[in-house]
């Protein structure tokens, strides 16, 4: 094989997510928080940054503020910045 990692072909779950948003948030925070998890379990910092940069990549998609949003924490936690201003007002 050529590539440097092996992929794994998932399936995707389609079950539906029924309710109102503080279901479906409540479901986010759920996978989320499972997410980051496995994340944190991944030995390899290469490994980690990448499945990092791959998460954010498909959360932010094309939306402009989006990316502009996720453009401005990382920058401010590369320099450093941890004051307790709220990113969405």
């Amino acid at each position: 094989m050529d590539d440097e990692f092996e992929y794994i072909l998932i399936e995707e779950d389609d079950e539906d997510v029924s309710g109102d948003d503080e279901v479906k948030l409540a479901e986010i925070y759920k996978l989320a928080s499972r997410l980051l998890k496995i994340l944190d379990e991944i030995g390899s910092f290469e490994l980690k940054e990448s499945a990092s940069l791959m998460l954010i990549k498909e959360i932010v998609g094309n939306d402009k503020i989006l990316m502009g949003l996720a453009t401005k924490m990382l920058q401010d936690m590369a320099f450093g910045f941890d004051d307790d201003e709220s990113y969405v007002s």
